[in-house]
């Protein structure tokens, strides 16, 4: 599934660009952040994001939980 993200595709997403992105309430997101299934996000100030292109590479990869895509993406 590819982003519905487009115009330049940003290169960070808020929880709600991200689900809408994976076809998911904004909550169901926060609650899989939570759960440790989705990519590490970014906190700048107080606000969190997500990698556009991690995001990508990691649904490419199924979508596998935190710790597992960490140590994926870093080997």
């Amino acid at each position: 599934m590819k982003s519905v993200v487009t115009d330049d595709m940003k290169l960070l997403l808020t929880g709600r660009d991200a689900a809408l992105v994976y076809g998911c309430s904004v909550r169901v997101w926060r609650t899989w952040d939570l759960m440790g299934f989705t990519p590490k996000p970014i906190h700048i100030g107080k606000s969190v994001f997500w990698k556009y292109k991690e995001l990508d590479k990691w649904m490419d990869a199924g979508c596998p939980r935190r710790e597992d895509w960490e140590y994926y993406k870093n080997n």
